[in-house]
């Protein structure tokens, strides 16, 4: 938390290889469906960044599969004061971000596009606009059902401004805020800058002190962390199973 940023991702690096093919628009004489979904699906990859967050701060599955192992820790964020529910600098924010889970791929018809609006896709939008809603719906916020164990709120920003490379590393400032891009395995990641008062919360996965144990990470340094959370005024919790159950609880961590 020392840069308090968080990461966004472009469509096309989440895990899911099947993000954003939700897109669907009617036909025309000289383009079909298909013709229209690959432009729209590549270019607002490319253009727009994606925050992935749960509602959920006690899933055990989300533990095991993005907490490495429950020895990780979950951030808890403070939506409004980390700007993630502004309409002038979201496209999506938080409060229209909620994950739609379908068992069949929707088929509800956008308007089809001309061959001139294919070429500026993305580019004319930099906040939230209800008319324009359905198309960033369908291409950020449609998941298949076996995902919604996941329970995902997602945020959709602006990731236009930075000139160089989509691997180069680079700082850059846009109408979403301050960007610092990185590469993270391979893949491209923007940190966006939130302010430090924005992080209230600080879940510790029940395996964390195997860091200590099993990792090689100074004790002293985990428990000096958890303390400097804690009296930089974040709650700071562990999470445990509880007792006769498969399901996790919290306790707070005392200094």
């Amino acid at each position: 938390m020392d840069n308090s940023s968080m990461g966004f991702s472009c469509l096309e690096d989440l895990n899911d290889p099947f993000e954003g093919t939700a897109i669907c628009f009617e036909e025309s004489d000289t383009l079909n469906s298909k013709l229209q979904k690959n432009p729209h699906r590549s270019r607002l990859s490319r253009k727009y960044g994606v925050l992935s967050l749960t509602r959920n701060p006690l899933n055990p599955l989300m533990w095991s599969h993005y907490g490495d192992d429950h020895r990780g820790v979950v951030i808890g964020i403070d939506m409004k004061k980390a700007n993630l529910l502004c309409e002038s600098s979201c496209v999506i924010p938080a409060q229209f971000g909620e994950i739609v889970y379908t068992s069949t791929m929707p088929q509800n018809m956008l308007p089809t596009s001309s061959s001139e609006s294919l070429m500026s896709v993305g580019d004319e939008y930099s906040s939230f606009r209800h008319h324009e809603y359905d198309l960033f719906k369908n291409a950020f916020l449609m998941k298949d059902l076996v995902w919604g164990y996941e329970e995902e709120v997602r945020v959709v920003k602006n990731i236009k401004g930075n000139k160089r490379s989509r691997y180069s590393a680079s700082n850059f400032e846009n109408e979403a805020g301050k960007w610092k891009q990185i590469t993270v395995m391979g893949r491209p990641l923007y940190c966006l800058s939130i302010p430090k008062e924005s992080i209230v919360e600080a879940y510790f996965g029940c395996a964390s002190y195997s860091n200590v144990t099993r990792l090689g990470v100074e004790k002293n340094f985990y428990t000096n962390t958890r303390k400097e959370w804690q009296l930089n005024g974040i709650n700071v919790q562990l999470v445990r199973r509880k007792e006769g159950t498969w399901k996790l609880e919290v306790s707070d961590y005392k200094i």
